[in-house]
């Protein structure tokens, strides 16, 4: 259901051109208020002025908080990450649930205060920074029973029993009130759509590409393995013929065998479905979107290439690793191996004084990406088509510039940030530039009357899933309200101690 089927004309004239919207310089009252389950917060500002001897509202502001600097990453329906600053409307992000939504509206804001940057436990990779009061999905840790200390060592924290976490209804939290051992919640796309053409066979074949492939001339496939590897080199050989009708010819030079056949239609194909060079590698959406059994196919021929395992101890779990150049391809591979139930962290590592063959090569930034089919420990958890995965860190800092945040289209409100889910700024904006025109001018004894009611009837109606926001605007106007009070009654008695 979209924006216009949702609210009525008044709701997304006051969404799409808010008034009042923005800080209050020096107010005389500020209150914020929120709502964990949805994860809408606001700020009202104040300014009181008098007329013969009457207080009234001389002018109100809000504020949908919570926003991310431009640099940080969202997640595109499209398998990618995009910086939330270059994100523009109608682009489809991945909601909390794993569902494409459209943005509708964008915020930016000028922003001078903390920034939280939160590194989960597992995947530091996946770290993402927020203003303080944005709204983070979460299963507070303080809030599940058996949560105890794991060893005198550890900060971090496991819980005795997986059912009493995964029975935790995850809540929104403002990041500010996010500590240590927290749980976040991670997310993924889960659309499948399987294509008939693309078979487990080309699917092996695709992860040999993903890892040794290239493509020379415009029209030339080529794979390179070390000229020991005669397994690999003659199931390649083998899936290229059966799939293809192209025999190859293979070349060594040194120690590195080059296979290769020539065809400008099967270039392109291959280049369509995971691009051209190990630095640009990036699967298509029609690879994304498959049946997890036929990507699984991919991945253990990519690891066959470009990966190994080890095991820590003789009967410990095997612990898979693929490496790779293109930061686009990590970020996807870890994607597909949460559709299948895996969450593999990603590690960044600079690769100095490589030497190939006696040649040296140049420095490079590449992606590890590890996982482990069967955990002895568990430092996050699978829930229903999400991971629930600990906070290690919360780090602040200083930042001064512009800060972005958005609308989607449609419930839930919200969207990943590196994965992990955050709320957006929802249909709280409405309410509260309505509010605001309903105050202005008004007596404070009257402003003080406001309700819930009045507004959704100025606004000719919400959705019943939409009150809240009412309520929140009438809250706003309220403990501002009262915030006024407090300050005008403190500074009275400050004046008569003094006199």
């Amino acid at each position: 259901m979209s924006l216009n089927q949702l609210y009525s004309k008044k709701v997304l004239d006051h969404f799409f051109h808010p008034r009042n919207m923005g800080e209050m310089k020096n107010p005389d009252g500020v209150a914020t208020v929120g709502n964990k389950i949805c994860g809408d917060v606001m700020r009202m500002y104040l300014k009181i002025g008098k007329k013969k001897g009457e207080e009234y509202i001389d002018d109100a502001k809000f504020q949908t908080l919570g926003c991310l600097p431009f640099k940080e990453e969202v997640v595109l329906g499209k398998g990618s990450w995009e910086k939330i600053g270059e994100i523009s409307p109608k682009i489809e992000v991945l909601n909390c649930v794993g569902e494409e939504t459209p943005i509708v509206k964008t915020f930016k804001r000028e922003y001078n205060g903390p920034l939280l940057k939160i590194i989960p436990f597992v995947s530091p990779f996946n770290s993402f920074s927020v203003t303080p009061e944005h709204p983070v999905l979460c299963v507070k840790r303080d809030r599940v029973k058996g949560a105890r200390k794991s060893s005198p060592k550890c900060d971090w924290l496991q819980v005795r029993d997986e059912e009493d976490l995964l029975s935790a209804t995850p809540e929104y939290i403002k990041a500010k009130e996010l500590q240590e051992g927290d749980y976040l919640v991670f997310s993924y796309n889960r659309k499948v759509i399987d294509n008939q053409i693309i078979s487990l066979k080309m699917m092996r074949l695709l992860g040999y590409y993903l890892a040794e492939g290239y493509i020379t001339a415009g029209s030339v496939v080529n794979f390179a393995f070390n000229k020991n590897e005669r397994e690999k080199i003659k199931e390649v050989k083998a899936l290229a013929f059966e799939l293809t009708g192209k025999r190859m010819s293979e070349r060594i030079r040194g120690s590195v065998s080059e296979i290769r056949f020539c065809s400008k239609k099967w270039a392109d194909f291959f280049c369509s479905l995971a691009g051209r060079l190990a630095r640009h590698k990036n699967l298509s959406l029609r690879i994304l979107l498959l049946p997890f059994k036929k990507q699984w196919e991919m991945i253990k021929t990519y690891i066959l290439g470009d990966g190994d395992f080890y095991r820590r101890r003789p009967k410990a779990p095997k612990t898979f690793r693929i490496i790779t150049a293109s930061r686009s391809l990590a970020i996807q591979i870890q994607e597909i191996l949460c559709r299948g139930g895996i969450f593999a962290p990603i590690r960044e590592i600079f690769k100095t004084n490589c030497v190939i063959e006696g040649r040296k090569l140049k420095d490079s930034t590449q992606y590890l990406i590890r996982f482990q089919l069967k955990r002895k420990h568990k430092f996050f958890h699978k829930g229903d088509g999400y991971f629930l995965i600990p906070i290690r860190k919360i780090k602040a800092r200083n930042f001064k510039g512009f800060v972005y945040n958005f609308q989607v289209g449609f419930e839930p409100n919200s969207y990943l940030v590196r994965g992990f889910a955050v709320h957006n700024c929802g249909a709280a904006i409405a309410t509260s530039s309505m509010a605001t025109e309903m105050i202005k001018g008004k007596p404070l004894a009257e402003a003080g009357k406001l309700t819930n009611k009045a507004v959704m009837e100025a606004l000719g109606g919400l959705p019943k899933n939409k009150i809240h926001c009412s309520v929140l605007a009438e809250e706003a106007v309220k403990k501002a309200i009262e915030d006024y009070k407090s300050k005008r009654k403190a500074q009275s008695s400050k004046r008569k101690t003094t006199a």
